[in-house]
C-alpha cells in the first residue's frame, strides 16, 4: 500500500516560468569563468573570482542546489524514484552520446593526431564513448586530441560533475524508496550533518592532504548544496521572502574573507548567498515576460558544449584574450546548443 503523500511535500502544478532563464544565466556564468582562464592556463584564476574562489564553481553549486530542488519537487509530484531516474536520463544521456560522437567522428577526424604506431583508436574510442555516456568518467581524456592545449587532452572539461549528479539522482532515488526523504527534518539532519563534514574535511585536509581526502571533499563540496536545494523545497513556505538574507550572507563572507583567517566557510556563506538569490527568483509569483517565456532553454546544451567550443575556437585562434576568447565561443556553444 502506497504511503500517503506529506503535506509539505504535495506540490501543485505551477510552473517556475523564471527557471530556465535564470539556469541560462549561470551557464553563461559558467562559460565566462572557462573561457577566461583557458588561454592563461590552469593555475591562473578566472575573471569575477570572489572571495578567493572561481565563478565556475559557484555556478556548479549553483546547479547542483537547483537539482536538489527540483528532485525533491519531482518525487512530491509523483512519487516515484524510478521515474526520477528515467526523466534524469532522458535528459543527459542523449545529449552526452551525441556528444561524444561528435567527439569521436567530428573532432578526432578534425584536429586529432593518429598514432604514432599507425594503429587504429576504435578501441580508446569506443571506451571513452562508454565512459561519458555512462557518466563513470564523462571527463575522460581524449589522448591525441588537443594534445598540445594548455588544459590537454581534455576536449569535455566541464563535464566531471555529470559523474557526481548521477550518484546524487541514484542515492536520492534510493532514500526516497525506503522512506528516508518523506520527513523533511531528516532532510535537514543530512544537509548539516554533510556541511559539518565537508568544512571539517577540508580544515584537516590542509595539515594531512591525501588524494583520497581531494575525491571525499569534492564530492562533499557538491553533496551540500545538492541537500540545500532539498531543504529549500521543503521549507519553501517559512523561508522569509527578502533580499536581506543573501545580503548579509554576502556581508558575513566579505568579513570573513578581508579580517578573519581563512576558513571554509567563506565558500559556503557566498554559495548560500547567490543559492538563496536564485531561490527568490526562481520561486517569484511575478510571471516572467511572454518573451523570456518563449526561450527554449538551452541550459544542458550550453553547459556540455561551452568547453569544447572555447578550446577548438583557441585551437584555430591562439592569440586570443580571455575576452576575447568569450566573444567568439559562446555564440558558438548557444548555436551548438539550439541545433539540439
Amino acid at each position: 500500500m502506497q504511503k500517503a503523500m506529506p503535506t509539505w511535500l504535495e506540490n501543485s502544478d505551477r510552473r517556475f516560468s523564471w527557471l530556465g532563464p535564470v539556469r541560462m544565466c549561470i551557464m553563461a556564468f559558467i562559460a565566462f569563468g572557462y573561457a577566461s582562464t583557458m588561454p592563461r592556463g590552469p593555475g591562473e584564476a578566472e575573471y569575477l573570482n570572489l572571495f578567493g574562489y572561481d565563478p565556475s564553481w559557484y555556478g556548479i553549486s549553483l546547479i547542483f542546489m537547483m537539482s536538489g530542488f527540483l528532485a525533491l519537487r519531482s518525487l512530491g509530484k509523483h512519487g516515484s524514484g524510478a521515474k526520477l531516474l528515467l526523466s534524469r536520463a532522458v535528459r543527459n544521456l542523449p545529449v552526452l552520446a551525441l556528444f561524444a560522437a561528435i567527439v569521436i567522428f567530428v573532432f578526432y577526424p578534425l584536429f586529432g593526431a593518429p598514432p604514432a604506431d599507425g594503429s587504429s583508436r576504435a578501441g580508446q574510442h569506443f571506451e571513452y564513448f562508454l565512459k561519458v555516456v555512462s557518466c563513470y568518467n564523462p571527463n575522460a581524456i581524449t589522448p591525441g586530441l588537443l594534445d598540445g592545449a594548455l588544459y590537454d587532452c581534455i576536449i569535455q572539461g566541464g563535464l566531471w560533475t555529470f559523474r557526481w549528479g548521477a550518484t546524487a539522482y541514484l542515492v536520492t532515488a534510493f532514500v526516497w524508496a525506503i522512506g528516508g526523504l518523506r520527513n523533511r527534518q531528516i532532510i535537514l539532519a543530512a544537509f548539516v550533518g554533510a556541511l559539518i563534514l565537508c568544512c571539517a574535511l577540508i580544515a584537516y585536509n590542509i595539515s594531512h592532504p591525501s588524494i583520497l581526502q581531494d575525491f571525499m571533499i569534492t564530492g562533499l563540496r557538491l553533496v551540500w548544496p545538492f541537500l540545500l536545494g532539498m531543504c529549500a523545497y521543503a521549507y519553501r513556505d517559512r523561508l522569509p521572502r527578502s533580499y536581506i538574507v543573501p545580503l548579509a550572507l554576502i556581508a558575513a563572507a566579505m568579513v570573513q574573507f578581508y579580517f578573519l583567517p581563512w576558513t571554509p566557510f567563506i565558500e559556503v556563506c557566498a554559495s548560500i548567498a547567490l543559492g538563496y538569490l536564485v531561490f527568490l527568483i526562481c520561486t517569484s509569483t511575478k510571471p516572467a515576460p511572454k518573451s523570456i517565456i518563449a526561450l527554449p532553454d538551452l541550459s544542458l546544451g550550453l553547459y556540455v558544449f561551452n568547453w569544447p567550443a572555447a578550446q577548438i575556437t583557441l585551437l584555430l585562434l591562439p592569440t586570443l584574450s580571455p575576452l576575447g576568447l568569450f566573444a567568439i565561443a559562446f555564440p558558438v556553444t548557444i548555436a551548438a546548443a539550439l541545433a539540439l
